[in-house]
Protein backbone atom coordinates (compact mmCIF):
# COMPACT_ATOMS: atom_id res chain seq x y z
CA UNK A 1 0.00 0.00 0.00
CA UNK A 2 1.30 3.44 -0.90
CA UNK A 3 2.44 5.41 2.13
CA UNK A 4 0.30 8.47 2.78
CA UNK A 5 2.17 11.73 2.23
CA UNK A 6 2.10 14.35 5.01
CA UNK A 7 0.05 17.53 4.67
CA UNK A 8 2.40 20.51 4.43
CA UNK A 9 2.18 24.09 5.71
CA UNK A 10 4.36 27.16 5.30
CA UNK A 11 5.85 28.49 8.54
CA UNK A 12 7.02 32.11 8.42
CA UNK A 13 9.35 33.46 11.11
CA UNK A 14 10.33 37.16 11.26
CA UNK A 15 13.12 38.15 13.65
CA UNK A 16 15.91 40.72 13.93
CA UNK A 17 18.80 40.12 11.55
CA UNK A 18 21.07 39.43 14.52
CA UNK A 19 18.95 36.31 15.14
CA UNK A 20 19.10 35.07 11.53
CA UNK A 21 21.64 32.31 12.15
CA UNK A 22 19.85 31.15 15.30
CA UNK A 23 16.54 30.89 13.44
CA UNK A 24 17.90 28.99 10.44
CA UNK A 25 19.98 26.68 12.64
CA UNK A 26 16.86 25.88 14.67
CA UNK A 27 15.03 24.56 11.62
CA UNK A 28 18.09 22.67 10.38
CA UNK A 29 18.37 21.01 13.78
CA UNK A 30 14.73 19.90 13.54
CA UNK A 31 15.24 18.31 10.09
CA UNK A 32 13.20 21.01 8.35
CA UNK A 33 15.29 20.85 5.19
CA UNK A 34 13.24 23.19 3.01
CA UNK A 35 14.04 26.56 4.56
CA UNK A 36 14.58 29.85 2.73
CA UNK A 37 15.49 33.22 4.21
CA UNK A 38 15.50 36.78 2.89
CA UNK A 39 16.28 40.22 4.26
CA UNK A 40 13.56 42.68 5.20
CA UNK A 41 12.91 45.72 7.35
CA UNK A 42 10.24 46.50 9.89
CA UNK A 43 7.75 49.35 9.48
CA UNK A 44 6.43 49.77 13.02
CA UNK A 45 6.31 53.37 14.20
CA UNK A 46 8.96 54.74 16.57
CA UNK A 47 6.40 54.85 19.37
CA UNK A 48 5.56 51.17 18.96
CA UNK A 49 9.24 50.25 18.73
CA UNK A 50 9.86 52.05 22.02
CA UNK A 51 6.91 50.37 23.73
CA UNK A 52 7.92 46.92 22.53
CA UNK A 53 11.59 47.41 23.25
CA UNK A 54 12.68 46.57 19.70
CA UNK A 55 16.15 47.96 19.15
CA UNK A 56 16.42 47.57 15.39
CA UNK A 57 14.24 47.50 12.29
CA UNK A 58 16.40 45.27 10.07
CA UNK A 59 14.75 41.85 9.84
CA UNK A 60 15.23 38.39 8.41
CA UNK A 61 12.21 36.48 7.09
CA UNK A 62 12.53 32.70 7.25
CA UNK A 63 10.17 30.54 5.16
CA UNK A 64 9.97 26.86 6.16
CA UNK A 65 7.91 24.13 4.51
CA UNK A 66 7.06 21.64 7.23
CA UNK A 67 4.62 18.77 7.82
CA UNK A 68 1.47 19.99 9.54
CA UNK A 69 1.82 17.34 12.25
CA UNK A 70 5.16 18.87 13.30
CA UNK A 71 3.82 22.38 13.79
CA UNK A 72 2.65 22.17 17.44
CA UNK A 73 6.06 20.96 18.65
CA UNK A 74 8.01 23.35 16.41
CA UNK A 75 5.99 26.35 17.60
CA UNK A 76 6.51 25.46 21.25
CA UNK A 77 10.24 24.83 20.85
CA UNK A 78 11.17 27.86 18.74
CA UNK A 79 8.96 30.12 20.89
CA UNK A 80 10.92 28.97 23.94
CA UNK A 81 14.35 29.02 22.27
CA UNK A 82 13.93 32.50 20.77
CA UNK A 83 11.54 33.86 23.40
CA UNK A 84 8.98 34.81 20.76
CA UNK A 85 6.23 35.16 23.36
CA UNK A 86 8.08 38.17 24.77
CA UNK A 87 7.28 41.53 23.15
CA UNK A 88 9.72 42.64 20.49
CA UNK A 89 11.47 39.30 19.97
CA UNK A 90 9.83 38.46 16.66
CA UNK A 91 6.73 36.93 15.16
CA UNK A 92 5.80 33.55 13.73
CA UNK A 93 2.77 32.34 11.81
CA UNK A 94 1.76 29.44 9.59
CA UNK A 95 -0.06 29.49 6.26
CA UNK A 96 -2.06 26.52 4.94
CA UNK A 97 -1.10 25.33 1.46
CA UNK A 98 -3.71 24.30 -1.09
CA UNK A 99 -1.25 22.20 -3.11
CA UNK A 100 2.41 21.18 -3.24
CA UNK A 101 4.45 18.91 -5.51
CA UNK A 102 4.88 15.36 -4.17
CA UNK A 103 8.66 15.61 -3.96
CA UNK A 104 8.46 18.00 -1.01
CA UNK A 105 6.43 15.86 1.45
CA UNK A 106 8.31 12.73 0.33
CA UNK A 107 11.51 14.27 1.71
CA UNK A 108 10.00 14.12 5.18
CA UNK A 109 8.73 10.53 5.17
CA UNK A 110 11.81 8.98 6.78
CA UNK A 111 11.94 11.66 9.49
CA UNK A 112 8.23 11.14 10.19
CA UNK A 113 8.81 7.40 10.59
CA UNK A 114 11.50 8.12 13.17
CA UNK A 115 8.99 10.18 15.15
CA UNK A 116 6.38 7.39 15.22
CA UNK A 117 7.08 6.62 18.88
CA UNK A 118 6.71 10.24 19.95
CA UNK A 119 3.47 11.56 21.43
CA UNK A 120 0.94 12.11 18.67
CA UNK A 121 -0.55 15.59 18.54
CA UNK A 122 -3.55 16.33 16.37
CA UNK A 123 -3.53 19.63 14.55
CA UNK A 124 -6.33 22.13 14.96
CA UNK A 125 -6.33 25.54 13.31
CA UNK A 126 -7.41 28.76 15.01
CA UNK A 127 -10.22 29.15 12.45
CA UNK A 128 -8.23 31.83 10.64
CA UNK A 129 -8.45 34.60 13.21
CA UNK A 130 -5.58 36.30 11.39
CA UNK A 131 -4.83 37.19 7.79
CA UNK A 132 -1.65 38.22 6.02
CA UNK A 133 -2.03 41.19 3.68
CA UNK A 134 0.52 41.25 0.85
CA UNK A 135 1.15 44.45 -1.11
CA UNK A 136 3.55 44.70 -4.05
CA UNK A 137 4.55 48.15 -5.20
CA UNK A 138 7.20 50.11 -7.06
CA UNK A 139 10.34 50.71 -5.04
CA UNK A 140 10.01 53.86 -2.91
CA UNK A 141 6.26 53.93 -2.26
CA UNK A 142 5.98 51.45 0.59
CA UNK A 143 6.30 54.01 3.40
CA UNK A 144 3.26 56.00 2.27
CA UNK A 145 1.33 52.76 1.82
CA UNK A 146 2.25 51.60 5.32
CA UNK A 147 1.19 54.99 6.69
CA UNK A 148 -2.31 54.52 5.27
CA UNK A 149 -2.42 50.97 6.65
CA UNK A 150 -1.36 52.19 10.08
CA UNK A 151 -4.02 54.91 10.04
CA UNK A 152 -6.56 52.15 9.39
CA UNK A 153 -5.39 50.13 12.39
CA UNK A 154 -2.31 48.15 11.32
CA UNK A 155 0.48 48.07 13.90
CA UNK A 156 3.37 47.37 11.56
CA UNK A 157 4.63 45.26 8.72
CA UNK A 158 7.72 43.83 7.07
CA UNK A 159 9.16 44.98 3.74
CA UNK A 160 11.09 42.71 1.37
CA UNK A 161 12.84 43.59 -1.86
CA UNK A 162 11.72 41.74 -4.97
CA UNK A 163 12.31 41.62 -8.72
CA UNK A 164 9.45 41.37 -11.19
CA UNK A 165 9.65 38.39 -13.55
CA UNK A 166 6.58 39.02 -15.74
CA UNK A 167 6.70 39.98 -19.41
CA UNK A 168 4.72 42.30 -21.68
CA UNK A 169 1.93 39.72 -21.98
CA UNK A 170 1.63 39.57 -18.20
CA UNK A 171 1.38 43.35 -17.98
CA UNK A 172 -1.27 43.43 -20.70
CA UNK A 173 -3.37 40.65 -19.15
CA UNK A 174 -3.42 42.04 -15.61
CA UNK A 175 -3.33 45.73 -16.55
CA UNK A 176 -0.29 46.24 -14.34
CA UNK A 177 3.03 47.95 -14.77
CA UNK A 178 5.84 45.67 -13.60
CA UNK A 179 9.08 47.24 -12.40
CA UNK A 180 12.50 45.60 -12.28
CA UNK A 181 12.83 46.51 -8.60
CA UNK A 182 9.75 46.19 -6.42
CA UNK A 183 8.97 46.01 -2.72
CA UNK A 184 6.72 43.50 -0.99
CA UNK A 185 4.93 44.68 2.16
CA UNK A 186 3.55 41.97 4.47
CA UNK A 187 1.10 43.05 7.20
CA UNK A 188 -0.30 40.57 9.72
CA UNK A 189 -3.76 41.63 10.91
CA UNK A 190 -6.76 40.24 12.74
CA UNK A 191 -9.40 39.02 10.33
CA UNK A 192 -12.00 41.62 11.34
CA UNK A 193 -9.50 44.41 10.55
CA UNK A 194 -8.58 43.12 7.10
CA UNK A 195 -11.17 44.85 4.92
CA UNK A 196 -10.67 48.26 6.54
CA UNK A 197 -6.90 48.10 6.12
CA UNK A 198 -7.03 46.71 2.59
CA UNK A 199 -9.48 49.43 1.60
CA UNK A 200 -7.16 52.14 2.92
CA UNK A 201 -4.15 50.63 1.16
CA UNK A 202 -6.06 50.22 -2.11
CA UNK A 203 -7.07 53.89 -1.99
CA UNK A 204 -3.44 54.93 -1.56
CA UNK A 205 -2.37 52.70 -4.44
CA UNK A 206 -5.05 54.23 -6.67
CA UNK A 207 -4.01 57.77 -5.74
CA UNK A 208 -0.36 57.12 -6.55
CA UNK A 209 -0.97 55.17 -9.73
CA UNK A 210 -3.60 52.56 -10.61
CA UNK A 211 -0.91 50.54 -12.42
CA UNK A 212 1.70 50.60 -9.72
CA UNK A 213 0.89 47.72 -7.39
CA UNK A 214 -1.27 44.82 -6.27
CA UNK A 215 -2.80 43.77 -2.96
CA UNK A 216 -4.21 40.47 -1.72
CA UNK A 217 -4.56 38.52 1.52
CA UNK A 218 -4.13 34.92 2.63
CA UNK A 219 -5.49 33.15 5.73
CA UNK A 220 -3.09 32.46 8.59
CA UNK A 221 -3.28 29.67 11.15
CA UNK A 222 -1.07 29.75 14.26
CA UNK A 223 0.39 33.08 15.38
CA UNK A 224 3.08 33.83 17.96
CA UNK A 225 4.71 37.18 18.69
CA UNK A 226 3.96 40.89 18.75
CA UNK A 227 0.31 41.58 19.58
CA UNK A 228 -0.63 37.93 19.23
CA UNK A 229 -1.53 35.14 21.61
CA UNK A 230 -0.20 31.66 20.99
CA UNK A 231 -2.98 29.69 19.35
CA UNK A 232 -1.95 26.25 20.57
CA UNK A 233 -3.34 23.19 18.80
CA UNK A 234 -5.42 21.18 21.26
CA UNK A 235 -4.07 17.73 22.10
CA UNK A 236 -6.23 14.88 20.90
Amino acid sequence: MTEKLPVMELMVTIVDRTKAVQATNFFKGKNVSLTLSCWGRGTASTEILDILGIGEKEKVVVFSLTPRSWIPALITQISDDMQLRNAGRGILFTIPLSSVNQGIPRRYLSAIREKKNEERVMYKTNENKYELIIVSTEDGFVDSIMKSARNAGARGGTVMKARAVGDENTESFFGLKLYDEMEILAILVQREEKLKIMSAVSKTLAEKSPEMGTIFSVPVDDVVGVGAVLESPDPA
